[in-house]
Parts: structure tokens; sequence; C-alpha cells
């Protein structure tokens, strides 16, 4: 496939020296130059795609590549990528979400031709070789007597069984969407994983990680016009055009739950968990998703928050273990979520309590706003601190936001933003009745 430049944007970005270059190339690759003085270089790509690409039959395949990637090319054999990398001091990584995949290095810069040769040679040429995924077996039975990598996901899902933050999100998440596919879990099934055979997940490979759906970024100090080069030379991507298109099995968005309600499960443990989840719009809406990272900052972040201060700090005797808000942003719409740890006696107080803070939101002060905004202001500019971090954040504006110009736009949106226009996003998205809930109690609670 041809990877010559057709189109480079200069796109200023803050904090940064020099402006962006974004390249697309030829065949829909984008590659993201970022100029920043460092001993280190960052190389990623971002793979548009996640469990939003998933369906019933392949829940967790995303997360699976992401592991299977790793485990050898036709160049390079299983753990020659990995011992290479951590010779020359570098750090590898990568990660699977509901929009994304990424995969990163960062190493020294003297290294990096090296580091992007092997990191391109394991985006475009992973070979899914039969003895490092493992035989196929019962996940329900007896242990396969070869423990390979499917052995070693399904391991990571029955950790996450055991996890009681995972069995709230797990009921609320599936509460909250009727039929899009951010309801299933990004790390699949026990069953799933355990059956997929290799030709699925090589077909799974072939239509998605392809070069019109993913973004590299490179970041650091560097010769441009000579890591271009390197990116061209690299980066060859095979032709698939031949492999079937999936695409999710819903394509609409849901920005607001058609039916919330209340989810209740019981386990062995000896307190209550609880979250509250509320649907918003898409993370490209900036001014929306700014302002509810500030509400999520006023109300439940840290101990100079409401929740924290009405609810433990001024209480006598406070039943809270743990309480905090959290806002996740995502492609098809951005999720507000309420955590509690709590004594499971009080569950129904609990409940009451968060909701009337919730409702509180209809006034909120200035000295809050100023205090919140300072520290989305800090957080901001920290993001443009280390190559790692620019990298992260490019990869989030590109991907999740389709559009890195918004990073631009992100200083004076904060700053228009008031008090009031918090008390309308709070009205629109977080009223008790639009939320649902999930709550995990001992057994034998009534």
């Amino acid at each position: 496939m041809n990877n010559n430049v057709i189109n480079k944007e200069l796109v200023e970005y803050p904090y940064l020296e020099k402006p962006l270059s974004v390249y697309t190339l030829e065949n829909g690759h984008k590659v993201v130059f970022a100029y920043k003085k460092s001993p280190m270089i960052n190389v990623s790509s971002w793979v548009k795609t996640g469990s939003i690409n998933e369906n019933e039959e392949n829940n967790g395949v995303s997360h699976f590549v992401e592991h299977l990637l790793f485990k050898g090319t036709t160049k390079y054999p299983a753990g020659v990528f990995d011992r290479k990398m951590e010779e020359l001091g570098g750090i590898i990584n990568a990660a699977t979400w509901k929009d994304y995949t990424f995969y990163y290095i960062n190493i020294p810069k003297e290294h990096h031709k090296i580091a992007l040769e092997m990191h391109a040679d394991m985006i475009v040429d992973a070979l899914f070789p039969i003895e490092e995924i493992g035989p196929e077996f019962d996940p329900n039975g007896a242990s396969p007597s070869e423990k390979r990598e499917r052995y070693v996901v399904i391991e990571e899902i029955r950790m996450g069984e055991d996890n009681n933050w995972r069995k709230v999100y797990k009921n609320l998440n599936s509460s909250m969407y009727e039929k899009h596919p951010y309801r299933r879990e990004v790390i699949g099934t026990k069953e799933i994983i355990a059956n997929i055979s290799q030709s699925e997940i090589a077909k799974y490979y072939k239509t998605f990680y392809t070069p019109q759906n993913i973004t590299t970024i490179v970041v650091g100090e560097f010769d441009e016009e000579a890591m271009l080069k390197l990116v061209q030379e690299n980066f060859k991507f095979k032709d698939n055009d031949d492999i079937e298109k999936c695409v999710p099995d819903v394509a609409n968005c849901e920005i607001e739950i058609k039916n919330p309600k209340t989810v209740v499960d019981y386990s062995e443990v000896n307190t209550g968990y609880l979250m509250m989840g509320a649907l918003c719009d898409s993370a490209k809406n900036l001014k929306e998703t700014i302002a509810l990272d500030l509400i999520s900052t006023i109300l439940g972040d840290g101990k100079s928050s409401r929740l924290y201060a009405d609810l433990i700090e001024k209480v006598e005797n406070p039943h809270y273990y743990q309480l905090e808000s959290c806002h996740y942003q995502f492609k098809d719409g951005d999720n507000f979520l309420i955590e509690a740890n709590f004594d499971a006696n009080k569950k129904d107080v609990v409940v009451e309590e968060i909701k009337a803070q919730l409702e509180k939101l209809s006034d909120i002060t200035e000295i809050e706003l100023q205090k919140a905004k300072k520290r989305a202001k800090v957080n901001f500019a920290q993001e443009s601190e280390m190559v790692s971090d620019i990298a992260d954040a490019i990869g989030y504006w590109m991907t999740v936001c389709e559009d890195v110009t918004l990073a631009n736009e992100y200083l004076s949106i904060l700053e228009e933003i008031d008090c009031k226009y918090l008390q309308e996003i709070s009205k629109k998205y977080l009223s008790s009745e639009k939320l649902s809930i999930s709550l995990l109690l001992p057994k034998g609670e009534n």
C-alpha cells in the first residue's frame, strides 16, 4: 500500500515550542510529530478500535489482540522485541479501551531508529502463532497443560471477577446502555477468549489494523525529515482489501439512559459498594466535557470536594470508607460516575444522601468554580511536560475527539464557563432520576 505524503498540516499545540506536524499519507495512515526537548523519544500508535467494534461473538478480542501483538512477527520471534527494548533502556506497554488500542515505546533518543523499526514491524506484521495463543479449552474445567496467552488473559478475567468494584461497574455499565457496544466489558468473557479461533483473531486484526485506522505519534527531539522517511520505510501495511469489513452492531450514540434502574447484587463482602452513573454527550463536545470535569472536581475529587466535606469530614460518625466522582470521556458519549464504599447497613441512607448532593449542584459558587478551574489548568499544563504525556494527550485528541485542533480551544472554553453553565449541565445530565444505580451488598442483606 502506497505511503507517500498527500497532506501536511501544521497545528499549534499548547505549551510546545513548535507546531505539530500532522501528515496524512496516501494510504490513510496519519503521522504526528511533536517537538519536545528531551533525552527521551516516545513512539506510539493509536488504533481506532476497541470494544466499540466488537459483538456478542468476539467480545474481548481487541484486548486479546493487544496481548498477541507482542508474540512475534516474520522478522522477530516472540520475546525479541521486549528484550531488545529493555536492553536499550526502553519502556514498552499497551492498553485497550472502548474506543482505542494503543502501543508505545519510551526510549533514549539515540535508539529511536531501532525502536521505531521494531514498533512498526509489530503493528503491521503480527503473526498470531498458534503456539503462542494456546489451545482452546473449557474455562470452567481443568486448566490446559499449555498455559499460553489465552490462559493468561482468562486468568486476568478471573482476577477481575474477584474485584468488587469491577462487579459493581459491570452491572452499572450493562444497565446504562440499551444496545451500544459500550455496554460490554473491554476484557471480554472467559468463554469467548477460551474458544475464539486463530482465524477469527487474525480476521479482526486485518480488518481494523489498517493504515486509515491508525495514528502514529512521535514526540521528542529529532530530525523531522529523517523521521518521516523512517516511518514511510517501516510502516509497510499489507493489502487487506479482501477482508470483509466489520462494523459495530449499533452505530448510534446513547447520551442518556433511556430506562434508569437500580441493580442490586450480593457477594461475600463486609461493606457496601455503590456506583451511580449518567450518560452524557461525546468527548468532542468540548464545552460540556470540560464542564463535567469541573463538576466532578467540585463534587467528588479529593478531600476538599463536596462529597467528602459534607458526608465524611463534617459527620461525627461517617458511614463512608470511600466516596468520589469521576468523568470518563468516550467518542460516542461520556460517562459520569459516583462511587461509594460504605457501611452496608446504611445503604438506603447512602443512596438518598448522594441524590441530595446531586440536587445541590443547582447552587455552585464562584469560589468552587475558580478552584476547579485552577486544578484543570494545572492538569492541562502537565500534559505537555513529558514526552509520554504529550503523546498520550495527542492520541486522545486524534482518536477519541478526532480533532487535535480542539486542544487549542481548551483554555479559552475553560475560561468562558460560568456557574450558571455548570448548573445547566448538572440539570441536563445529573438529576438523580436520570441516573442508574449499581449496588453490591453482603449476602444476607435485605
